[in-house]
């Protein structure tokens, strides 16, 4: 019961239009850089905002002060039954709604916090970090955090959108701890990156993610490395550190499970070698068509294919390959997605192809153990490989060709040159 009351109470934050900057993901910053919210920032003085009791100022206290950038980020939630039905149609405004409608009873954990809300923090400081409180209902904490909510401005901001643009997420300055990602990156990344929840069944800082790299191939060896140190182990059905399921008849464990591969992805693209961030596309600067105000959109949930001032950003590099119509720039996209699409197609089936082989070949036993064990390797690589392009976890293809294109067709190049090795090397 004091789940449903939780859930639904920051839901109603949410859907009364009092939310102020909730998907602010890489902040309120100008166009492909960092800094404060342009717009207001050239204001002469910044409304004071009076903090709460708790010395935090909640997302209502803003919404005066930045009521543009509120109303584009209800937008995301209000749009979202227009949107094409896919990936594409999350909205961050509706976080809420969506943990009550897919954890029964609201009965989700203290971790699922660790990006759902930046108070996860206080949580953490107030009882630890230990398995125990991460894995408890949050509902248990309702009454001691009863203004607590699920996003807020202080979620990349701090307690001072005006200025301020850093990461709030704890458990990811832990354990990203090898490698420094732009801080504009960052904000995004501290959720939107490989280190999830999966990740916190031990003691935060023995885990170091990044200490291969942020590739596919350097955070796969990561996975085997902390396996070989124990820090991850295969439980049956279950999350185990990086290994997040495993299957006892076949051998089989799946890794990196939970994450969301956008940070990484992101890393060493086209994109990012012209200077541009997370929010270059997808919180593209906007003006108001009544005052003509140039604000940052904070609608970080829609697509950039779907928002027709992300789409004109687009050309003012892509008019030079000959794009030169938003029609023209989304249909350039959609070719790319699809490409990408086909390869990860091939790759889903085929892996269960190879299931299906190894499956045999331990039933049967007449496949020598060591072919077996490379056969296995071969499927969790190919697995790592299909979830470090999709980005996340779930049905939907190639839809972030545009993080990273070549990186990602170069995968599945070799995906499908390892997969079709192993299901040929159990014939």
């Amino acid at each position: 019961m004091k789940g449903k009351k939780l859930g639904m109470g920051v839901a109603t934050v949410a859907l009364c239009g009092i939310v102020a900057g909730g998907a602010a993901l890489a902040g309120c910053a100008p166009q492909a850089t960092g800094g404060g919210e342009a717009s207001n920032a050239a204001s002469p003085a910044v409304p004071e905002v009076t903090l709460g009791a708790n010395g935090v100022a909640h997302i209502a206290d803003w919404q005066e002060v930045y009521p543009l950038q509120t109303a584009s980020f209800l937008n995301g939630a209000n749009v979202v039954e227009e949107r094409d039905g896919d990936n594409r149609s999350h909205s961050h405004a509706l976080l809420a709604e969506e943990m009550e409608a897919f954890i029964p009873d609201a009965t989700y954990s203290v971790r699922c916090m660790g990006c759902h809300s930046s108070w996860f923090t206080e949580i953490v400081n107030a009882h630890g970090s230990s398995t125990e409180v991460l894995d408890s209902p949050m509902a248990s904490y309702a009454d001691e955090f009863t203004d607590m909510e699920f996003w807020d401005c202080r979620t990349c901001h701090g307690d001072n959108p005006a200025e301020v643009l850093e990461p709030w997420n704890e458990t990811f300055k832990a354990v990203s701890k090898s490698y420094e990602f732009p801080e504009a990156d960052v904000v995004c990344g501290q959720c939107h990156s490989a280190t999830s929840e999966n990740l916190w069944e031990t003691d935060w800082d023995a885990i170091d993610i990044y200490r291969n790299g942020v590739s596919a191939d350097g955070l796969f060896q990561t996975f085997l490395d902390s396996e070989a140190e124990g820090l991850s182990k295969a439980v049956p059905g279950g999350e185990g550190g990086y290994i997040t399921d495993y299957d006892e008849e076949t051998g089989l464990k799946y890794y990196g499970g939970g994450s969301v591969v956008d940070l990484e992805n992101f890393q060493g693209s086209n994109h990012q070698s012209l200077g541009l961030t997370c929010t270059s596309c997808h919180m593209p600067q906007t003006n108001d068509p009544e005052t003509g105000e140039t604000y940052t959109s904070h609608d970080a949930s829609g697509s950039p294919l779907e928002n027709p001032v992300a789409l004109d950003y687009c050309l003012t590099c892509h008019k030079n390959q000959g794009i030169d119509s938003p029609e023209a720039m989304k249909e350039f996209v959609l070719d790319k997605e699809e490409q990408l699409a086909e390869g990860q197609l091939w790759m889903r089936e085929n892996l269960e192809v190879l299931k299906d082989a190894i499956a045999d070949a331990a039933a049967t036993g007449n496949v020598d153990e060591a072919t077996l064990d490379e056969a296995r390797m071969a499927w969790s690589k190919g697995s790592w490989y299909l979830r470090y392009t999709y980005g996340h976890e779930g049905e939907n293809v190639g839809k972030k060709a545009a993080h990273n294109f070549d990186q990602m067709m170069s995968l599945m190049q070799q995906g499908r040159q390892m997969v079709t090795e192993a299901i040929d090397s159990l014939a």
